[in-house]
C-alpha cells in the first residue's frame, strides 16, 4: 500500500503553468481565482472572490491535484459556469480524504468504501469517482487486504465457502480473490472443522437427529460434506 504525499509532478512547474500561488488578485466585480495554494498529499487550496453589488464573498475550495489539471484552472477571472464543477470536484476531494480515513480505521475494498460513501449520504456520482482517485494513487492494495480479512476469518474457523462467499460481497475483485484462493489453498479446513466441532458440540453427537444437526450447522459455517466427515474421524481418532 501507498499513500505518500507530493505532486506526481515537480509543484513550481505546475504553479508556473497556472501563475504564482501567492498572487492575488482583486476583482471590484465579477468571479475570480486569487489564489492556488498546494497542499500536502497532492492537493491544492483554491481561493475565490466573487464581487457584485459593492459586497465581496470569498471561498476556498480543496482539490486533488489531478481535479485542477483538469479544470485548468489559473489565477485570474472565472466564468461563473465553471463555479458549480469547482465545488462538485471540491466534494469529491472531501469524499476522498473521509474514505482514506474509513480504510486507515477499518480496510475494505474499493467497492466497499464506495458503499461506505454513498451509506454517509454522498452522491452515487461523487462516491465513484473518489474512489476511482483512490485507486489510481494506488492506496487500496485489494489482494492484500482480502487476504488479511481472510485470516480473520479462518481464525473464527470458517470454511472454504463461506469465506469466499463473504469475500464477495464485501465487493473484492476477481485479482484479490485469486490472492485469497492461494492462500486457501495452504489451510487445513478438515482440521479446522474438528477444532469447529469440539469447540461448538464438544464431540460428535452419538444420536442420529443431533448429529444431522451438527452437519448442517457446520455446513452453515462453509464446510464441504467430504471436510466434515474427515473432521469426524480425526476426532474419533
Amino acid at each position: 500500500m501507498s499513500n505518500k504525499p507530493g505532486f506526481g509532478r515537480d509543484a513550481s512547474e505546475f504553479l508556473r503553468s497556472i501563475g504564482e500561488s501567492c498572487q492575488r488578485e482583486d476583482y471590484t466585480s465579477g468571479i475570480g481565482i486569487t489564489a492556488i495554494v498546494p497542499c500536502a498529499d497532492r492537493c491544492f487550496e483554491v481561493r475565490i472572490e466573487v464581487n457584485g453589488g459593492g459586497e465581496c464573498e470569498r471561498y476556498e475550495f480543496l482539490l486533488l491535484a489531478e481535479l485542477s489539471e483538469r479544470l485548468e484552472l489559473s489565477i485570474g477571472a472565472i466564468e461563473g459556469e465553471l463555479m458549480p464543477e469547482i465545488e462538485y470536484f471540491s466534494e469529491v476531494t472531501k469524499a476522498y480524504f473521509s474514505a482514506c480515513s474509513s480504510f486507515a480505521y477499518a480496510p475494505s475494498s474499493l467497492k466497499g468504501l464506495e458503499r461506505k460513501l454513498i451509506q454517509k449520504g454522498l452522491g452515487a456520482d461523487v462516491a465513484r469517482e473518489a474512489i476511482e482517485f483512490i485507486s489510481s494513487r494506488n492506496i487500496v492494495d485489494e489482494a492484500d487486504v482480502a487476504v488479511r480479512r481472510l485470516e480473520l476469518m479462518v481464525k473464527k474457523l470458517w470454511g472454504r465457502t463461506r469465506i469466499t462467499l463473504k469475500l464477495r460481497e464485501e465487493g473484492f475483485g476477481a485479482e484479490a480473490l485469486m490472492a485469497a484462493e492461494d492462500f486457501l489453498k495452504a489451510v487445513d479446513f478438515a482440521t479446522n472443522c474438528a477444532l469447529l466441532i469440539e469447540k461448538k458440540f464438544g464431540c460428535v453427537p452419538r444420536d442420529r437427529d443431533e448429529r444431522e444437526k451438527m452437519i448442517s450447522s457446520l455446513s452453515r459455517y462453509g464446510y464441504s460434506l467430504s471436510e466434515i466427515k474427515k473432521a469426524i474421524s480425526l476426532i474419533k481418532k
